[in-house]
Parts: structure tokens; sequence; C-alpha cells
């Protein structure tokens, strides 16, 4: 976060706005001349040379990752691509599935969703939100659909509509804790507003912010309005998806496995009630993932 300098010359007393942030290995600073009186608007002062610093930064390199692999699709026939697809949403179906309880595992994932095979002795429950998340992951990938409330009430209703259809494509009417976090998500009487204004914020900001940006502030507001009774964790990480894949960005896929950082990221974010941690979090773990990219292409 950006601090208050304070300059003394002689009588006069002057303020900047400093950010001291490490890239590429290297401790650099940005500066702002604020005055010699302190703003009202500090903190907006404060945001706006973060997204400074952001430019300089995070946006180029996702840039790079965005090119590189729109580059690498080029270089694939349909069939190839299709081929990637599906792998990712095998992946990420079984990741998302098992952070929220699936007993499933990743070849068991696997063998049902390639080849129709059910594992044995495991929950039905298991297999069917499996295979419907997949379902309606290839349908989104196929055909993307508006990101507004209908829509996002049906991708809900088309996963959990047979394990558990008294949740299922409808916004919660009752009080929720989340399991060990200390965030208490909003009573239920505001949740549709707020559900409301935030995919509205989603299209008011799709010129303005970036789309990773954009993508992960989503992630964590859906999650800290907590608008289901249940399978708000597996609608969040979709939603935020086919966002960035409305953008031409690759995908992410929280692994189960590195699912610690995830849940601190969230739970740092909603005790400050502040989307930064989280950003923070997302925009390291998306860099690190697009140098797959980035050894991939760009090509000519």
């Amino acid at each position: 976060m950006a601090i208050v300098r304070t300059v003394n010359r002689g009588e006069n007393r002057y303020y900047y706005l400093v950010q001291t942030y490490r890239w590429d290995g290297a401790v650099q600073r940005k500066e702002r001349y604020l005055g010699r009186v302190l703003p009202g608007d500090l903190e907006r002062q404060r945001a706006s040379l973060e997204r400074e610093v952001w430019q300089a930064t995070w946006f180029g390199a996702f840039q790079s990752i965005h090119d590189a692999y729109q580059s690498h699709l080029r270089t694939l026939p349909g069939e190839a691509i299709d081929k990637e697809r599906e792998q990712f949403v095998i992946e990420f179906t079984y990741d998302t599935n098992r952070i929220e309880g699936s007993t499933l595992t990743f070849q068991e994932t696997a063998d049902l969703l390639e080849h129709g095979i059910s594992p044995r002795s495991k929950p039905m429950r298991d297999i069917r939100e499996t295979e419907l998340h997949a379902s309606l992951m290839k349908r989104l990938l196929a055909h993307p659909e508006p990101f507004d409330l209908p829509h996002l009430l049906s991708w809900h209703k088309a996963i959990f509509r047979e394990t558990k259809p008294q949740y299922a494509g409808r916004i919660r009417d009752f009080e929720v804790r989340i399991g060990q976090s200390k965030h208490v998500p909003p009573p239920p009487f505001e949740v549709r507003p707020m559900l409301i204004e935030l995919l509205r914020w989603v299209q008011r900001r799709s010129e303005d912010l970036h789309p990773v940006e954009r993508a992960a502030e989503f992630h964590f507001r859906f999650e800290n309005i907590h608008p289901f009774g249940d399978g708000n964790g597996r609608i969040g990480r979709l939603a935020m998806n086919m966002l960035l894949y409305g953008s031409g960005y690759p995908m992410s896929n929280i692994q189960y496995g590195k699912r610690s950082g995830y849940y601190h990221a969230l739970e740092r974010s909603s005790v400050t009630s502040s989307p930064l941690p989280f950003m923070l979090w997302f925009f390291r773990r998306y860099q690190r993932d697009g140098k797959l990219w980035l050894r991939l292409g760009p090509t000519t």
C-alpha cells in the first residue's frame, strides 16, 4: 500500500504518495505529489497509484500471456483446440468439486467424463455433480452466454438440480456461515440487490478494468456475498473463468492440492473488506501459471 511521505522545506510542508514494490527481482518506486495539504480523496489517490503500478507490472505480463495463448491457438487445428479444452474441463471439474468435498479421484473423474465409467462405491451425488458441471462448462465454452442474473441462476440449477433441488437456481433466503471463516455473509434481504449490483458492476467496468483484474475482483466479491445455499465456490470459480474466456485470456484452475493459499487469500480479503489481498494472490498465481503459454509462444 502506498504511504504518505512528508517533506519539510523551510516553513513549508509538502506531501507525496509513495508506492514501493518489487518487480523482476528489483525494488522499484513510484511517487505522486499530493500538494501542501493532504487531499480529501487520499484513498482514491492510493487506489489510483496502485493501478499505475499494476499497469507497469502485472498488466503487461498478462498481456504477454494473452498474446502467447492466442498465438498458440492459431497454430492448432480445431480438433486439437477442442481436445485441450476438454482436458481443461476434466481437470477443472475435478479440482473445483474436490475443493468442495467430492470424493472422486482425478482418475475416476477422467474415466467418468471421457468413457462414461462410473466409479464404484462413490456417492451418486458426487458422480452427478461431476457430470453436470462438466456438461455445463462444455456448453458454455461452445456457446458463451450473457453474464447476468437469469443465466447465473440457470448455471447453478444446471449443476445442482438433481443433488440439491432445494437450493438449485435459487438465491438464498436464510443466514449462512462459512466454515472456519471469520467472515459473516450478508443477511438474506441484502443478497439479491448485492448480487444484481455485482453483475451490473461487471458490465460497467468491462472497459476500464483489465480482464484479469475484473475476473479476480468479481470472484472475491461473489464469494463474499455467498448468494446460494450451497455451491458458491463452484459457481464463483466457473463464472470467473467465463469472464477470462470471454476476454480471450486462458482460464485458471485452482488446484485442490494448493487450496490453502486460495482459502487464506479469500479470508484476508474478507476480514479486511478489501479485494486487494485476494487479487494480488490471484495475480501472482496467474502469472506463474501463464508461463506455460509463454514457453509455447507467441509465434509468427
